[in-house]
This record gives structure tokens, C-alpha cells and sequence, in this order.
């Protein structure tokens, strides 16, 4: 597995990204969006299928590392909701990071196209329950999973298992 470079926050798993893939179903020609990019490891997936990738993230050293892993995208300094309005209008989205959703949520729906697909990966339950119900009130949400993921280590000649912390994962579709 390769290693990350650590920014503050929560990492995406690798497991998770791979579950997020199936989950939003990005094509070629689609527009995805990653908003909270931060180490671009959810982009740099989402590139495989389409070269339409933009990425939000307030600080500076995600958006360095984002735009060093898919150069060929567009990564944006910043609060999503004073930058949403000048992206173009969005097949895909992936969410990781919650900060200010309230202020960015209305002008996600107002970019997302007829059909898009919202996936976002929550390590808290509480805004998990609250993306649940933006997702509900907007009349996309689709689905609630949790996923747990263990890693293996030895342990006494054999082998254990230590937990790594589970994530929710709401997903949407407008």
C-alpha cells in the first residue's frame, strides 16, 4: 500500500475510496468534483474514468498535493461555497470534508445535473444524521453504510486484527 503524506484531518481509506468508486460511477466525460480533496487520493481514483476533475479544499498544501497527483486538474483554494459558483456543472461528487456544508450544500444542488450522484464519507455519526437529512430534505438521498475495516498484524505467532475507525458513508442522487 502506498504511504499518504498526513494533512490534518481524517485520511480516506483506501478501502473506501474503492467502495465511494462503485458507488458514484463516474464515466468518461463526466465532471467530478472533490470537495476537502486534501492529499487527492479520491481525485486521483476518479481520474481513471473521466479528465474532468475538480477539487476544493481550504488549505494549501491539499490543493499543492491534489494538483502534484493529477496535474491535468483543476484544484481551488478555498470554502466551497465562494467557489462552486464558477465550476461548471457537476456529474459527480465526493465529499470529504463537512466544514461549512450548511453555506456550500444549496449551491452543490444548484451544479449538480439532472442524475448526479453525491457520495460523502463521514468519520462522525453527528454529521453523518445531519448529511442525512440535507440529502432528505433536497429529496436525493439514496442510502446510509457504514464501513468497518481491519487491519491485520502479528501477534503471538499468529495473526490479529486491530480495527481501524469505521466510516459512514451517505450517498444522493439528484
Amino acid at each position: 500500500m502506498a504511504r499518504r503524506m498526513k494533512l490534518p484531518g481524517t485520511a480516506t481509506q483506501d478501502e473506501n475510496i474503492y467502495i465511494a468508486m462503485g458507488k458514484l460511477g463516474i464515466q468518461p466525460g463526466h465532471v467530478f468534483l472533490d470537495i476537502g480533496c486534501g492529499s487527492g487520493a479520491v481525485s486521483a481514483a476518479a481520474f481513471r474514468y473521466t479528465d474532468r476533475i475538480y477539487g476544493i479544499d481550504r488549505r494549501v498544501e491539499a490543493v499543492q498535493m491534489s494538483s502534484s497527483k493529477i496535474p491535468e486538474g483543476q484544484f481551488l483554494i478555498g470554502e466551497a461555497k465562494d467557489i462552486l459558483a464558477d465550476l461548471p456543472e457537476v456529474d459527480r461528487c465526493f465529499i470529504g470534508g463537512t466544514r461549512g456544508i450548511d453555506d456550500f450544500w444549496p449551491q452543490l444542488l444548484k451544479k449538480a445535473r439532472p442524475g448526479c450522484i453525491i457520495v460523502a464519507d463521514l468519520a462522525r455519526i453527528g454529521i453523518a444524521c445531519h448529511v442525512v437529512s440535507l440529502m432528505k430534505e433536497a429529496g436525493v438521498f439514496q442510502e446510509l453504510i457504514q464501513i468497518n475495516i481491519a487491519r491485520g498484524y502479528a501477534l503471538g505467532g499468529d495473526i490479529a486484527l486491530k480495527p481501524v475507525n469505521p466510516i459512514f458513508m451517505v450517498i444522493g442522487k439528484c
